[in-house]
């Protein structure tokens, strides 16, 4: 027995306590979600090693679509962590004993996850279905990575609880509604009252039930870069589905 408890304690301090891996460049990205998409929150360097907390599916790098949370809280794309394989290394976030076992929607913290829920429900109060629910979502993650923005150029937007602040034109908000085009400055800076001002507008398209998510959203949003919401959208079905009940 002694022989025993001796080698499980040699293996103890032997083998690593956490999924712990190199990174492969320097300067790599740790993003708030999981895609190039989501805003940079640090950075590592080259033989730097992180401890993954879990792994979801995001925007595909170089063929690979998974992201690591590391224990920053933050994502990188796995194609620069040295894992030893292509896939998953531990739990999927959202999944039990992953980092979803906290309440967090998939690839979104605590913040975010708050938001996003309050999106849904307003999509879910008005009847909006699955794609009303992908259309908020994908557009929230595209416009703010899901996190509310005042912006100095609308000083009022100042006086209300943001978690960024931003300096596109006189944008404000999860979906970057411009005070000019939206003046009630409280509803923009409010999770709910900004997703009803979206749906409001979306529900307005001709054929919004049955068109392209993305296409939709950029209908709605009339960006200066059309494209962009599509990279989103399997995030936002994974959040959407998540909090389908």
């Amino acid at each position: 027995m002694l022989a025993t408890s001796l080698i499980a304690l040699s293996l103890a301090t032997i083998l690593p306590i956490s999924n712990a891996y190199p990174v492969k460049v320097d300067g790599l990205h740790c993003r708030s979600g999981p895609g190039t998409g989501y805003s940079v929150l640090k950075t590592y360097n080259k033989g730097e090693e992180v401890s993954i907390k879990c792994q979801a599916p995001g925007t595909d790098v170089n063929g690979d679509v998974l992201w690591d949370l590391t224990k920053d809280s933050c994502y990188v794309a796995d194609y620069y962590v040295s894992t030893g394989t292509s896939g998953y290394v531990t739990d999927k976030c959202g999944s039990s004993g992953g980092g979803g076992s906290d309440g967090n929607l998939p690839g979104l913290n605590s913040v975010q996850s708050s938001h996003a829920r309050a999106i849904i429900a307003e999509a879910k109060r008005e009847s909006l279905g699955h794609q009303g629910c992908l259309a908020g979502i994908a557009t929230a993650l595209t416009e703010s990575s899901i996190l509310v923005y005042a912006n100095k150029a609308v000083p009022a937007s100042m006086s209300y609880k943001y978690d960024a602040v931003g300096s596109d034109h006189d944008s404000i908000g999860i979906f970057q509604q411009r005070a000019m085009y939206y003046p009630d400055i409280a509803a923009d800076m409010d999770p709910a009252k900004s997703a009803a001002q979206f749906f409001a507008k979306m529900k307005g398209v001709s054929g919004w039930k049955t068109m392209n998510v993305g296409d939709l959203c950029q209908k709605v949003q009339g960006s200066a870069y059309p494209t962009r919401y599509n990279q989103h959208l399997s995030a936002a079905k994974a959040i959407c589905s998540a909090d389908s009940d």
